[in-house]
């Protein structure tokens, strides 16, 4: 039993980890985004070539996010192995999108294909792999709100199991 309670909690820690991450976007934190990779870690997205560790990583979130006014990123159906302190997990990721000043919607959808490993501070992303399927925008009548307000009062971040 005690073999299955670690599986089940590691399980836990690991979507715990991808929410975080997707939280992390949404308030469109660079920081926050990159602190769910290990120091080393490796983030590849768009068929570009790899970002290799953390503060690059950031770098890479900060150039992304700068022209962002929003963007929600919902992974799910997430299918997670883990083996001891390594793991590795499949999922499948929606993202909804506007530029500043711009009225158009736009969408994106892929997968993420991780490789985790379990460090002092927890489930951290060793290596994050996006797979985009399509990226395009969307027809969408709306309300605009004012500029999206994501208040952080979670520490620290990621949060712990």
């Amino acid at each position: 039993m005690d073999a299955q309670f670690q599986r089940l909690s590691d399980e836990i820690a690991i979507n715990r980890l991808l929410a975080a991450y997707s939280h992390a976007v949404m308030r469109l934190d660079a920081a926050g985004s990159a602190a769910v990779y290990t120091e080393d870690g490796v983030l590849s997205a768009f068929n570009g070539p790899d970002i290799l560790g953390r503060a690059a990583i950031e770098a890479a979130f900060v150039a992304t996010f700068t022209p962002v006014r929003f963007l929600i990123q919902n992974c799910g159906a997430s299918v997670i192995e883990v083996d001891g302190d390594r793991a590795r997990a499949s999922s499948s990721v929606s993202e909804m999108l506007q530029m500043k000043g711009d009225d158009q919607l736009s969408c994106c959808f892929g997968n993420y294909d991780d490789a985790l490993i379990r460090t002092a501070d927890g489930w951290r992303f060793a290596r994050r792999r996006f797979n985009p399927f399509f990226r395009g925008n969307l027809q969408a009548g709306g309300k605009q709100y004012a500029d999206p307000a994501n208040p952080h009062t979670y520490a620290p971040w990621p949060p712990a199991l």
